[in-house]
């Protein structure tokens, strides 16, 4: 089957299954697609009221019409905290996360409203939550216009998919910018040094949604002389843009101008470009004929138990837990030493990358060393409601991604117009 363009520009060049796509739009309204945080209950150490070693505040953060980010932000300014997430969440949803302070504060509000977002206080804990205390997702979605004549089909065969662990586990698209794909080719210009550049792709890379006027802005941003006039009419939304943009005007310093963003945006850039290798390696795997859910001698994998990854290790055929291949996501520290670092390896010569390049000396802050992402997607408590539309409920593994197993099961022409 051949995939959208899209997806190839993000490196999900195939898909992992037969499944007859549905067609068909989610997204049309945001409470068409619902998603909650499900945090290691166990591990957090919460407590009602502050005491002497609790006294980080910790809350429920539900947000509609702003991803993340933007909405730390707002909640921020309205709280006067400094508060810090574990999980970034799509704008085109309405999502529960957890958010904490960042610093010890015992006199808090229980309960905060913004513009988008309310925030209620759940209790404090002993330290700011870490990504170690996220288990994963709850998803509820509605697909509406799909085709009817094979649904119940298509659903039955994805479901043998994920209980055979058959469903690739590919970075989604909103890891790389949605419908402007552009975070992981910046991140590939930082790792080269390149940094002059890596901001000119970030201003000046047009989307193929953007509008006139944005499309517009971005042309204009090819030529230093016109920012002051930009910066007058540049529109809320491109605040990043506006931070680079003020900076550069200032000081004409790209690594400067780099460094006013926050961190969590300046690290995904590179993030984002090892996840486009991970995925040209899933692909290029799959093209392969590998079995991604079956795991032998010799491979890294990720060891599941209840549904939950416990550690990465090497594959042990004397332990009882699930264990799922696993890929390289490269870093400076990736060794070749099994068969899928090799395709790894064969992936980053085709890109013209070395793994000494993930240690970016200028901006050591944006170093990464790598790690393992299990090959496939971890899904649990599948099921359906099959009418006038179609309401999917699952669980994902932390770092899974809905709209990948989606893909699967609807095989959208155009992802970005059918909601993805």
């Amino acid at each position: 089957m051949i995939v959208p363009a899209i997806d190839s520009s993000i490196g999900m060049e195939v898909y992992s299954t037969n499944v007859k796509g549905i067609s068909g739009s989610i997204k049309r309204t945001a409470d068409q697609f619902i998603v909650e945080e499900l945090l290691d209950n166990m591990a957090l150490d919460l407590t009602n009221n502050a005491d002497k070693e609790h006294e980080y505040p910790l809350y429920l953060l539900q947000k509609e019409g702003i991803d993340s980010t933007h909405a730390i932000k707002e909640a921020e300014l309205a709280t006067g905290l400094k508060l810090k997430a574990v999980g970034l969440k799509d704008a085109k949803a309405v999502t529960k996360q957890y958010v904490s302070s960042a610093r010890r504060y015992r006199d808090t509000k229980k309960h905060i409203t913004t513009k988008h977002c309310t925030l209620d206080l759940v209790g404090f804990t002993r330290r700011p939550i870490a990504k170690g205390k996220l288990v994963g997702n709850r998803f509820t979605i509605t697909i509406t216009g799909f085709m009817h004549d094979n649904v119940e089909k298509s659903i039955g065969e994805l479901e043998e998919a994920i209980h055979r662990n058959r469903i690739a586990n590919f970075y989604g698209y909103q890891r790389f910018g949605s419908s402007r794909a552009v975070t992981h080719l910046v991140g590939r210009e930082l790792i080269k040094r390149n940094f002059k550049g890596a901001v000119e792709l970030f201003l000046c890379h047009p989307g193929r949604y953007d509008n006139k006027e944005t499309i517009e802005i971005r042309e204009a941003c090819k030529d230093y002389s016109n920012f002051p006039k930009v910066l007058k009419i540049m529109p809320e939304q491109m605040d990043l843009e506006r931070v680079l943009l003020q900076e550069l005007a200032s000081s004409n310093d790209p690594i400067k101008a780099l460094r006013k963003l926050p961190i969590t945006i300046r690290r995904l850039f590179v993030q984002a470009y090892q996840s486009y290798l991970f995925n040209r390696s899933l692909s290029k795997a799959i093209k392969e004929g590998y079995d991604i859910g079956s795991a032998r001698n010799g491979d890294v994998c990720l060891h599941v138990a209840n549904n939950n990854i416990v550690g990465t290790r090497r594959f042990d055929e004397n332990v009882t837990a699930m264990q799922l291949p696993a890929m390289p996501i490269v870093g400076y520290a990736f060794r070749d030493n099994n068969r899928f670092s090799s395709i790894a390896k064969s992936v980053l010569e085709e890109a013209g990358v070395h793994k000494n390049d993930f240690y970016v000396k200028e901006m050591q802050e944006l170093s990464v060393e790598g790690g393992f992402r299990s090959m496939s997607l971890l899904c649990s408590q599948f099921s359906h409601v099959l009418d006038k539309s179609l309401q999917l409920a699952f669980v994902l593994y932390k770092g899974c991604y809905a709209t990948v197993l989606l893909r699967e099961l609807m095989k959208p022409a155009d992802p970005i117009a059918a909601g993805f």
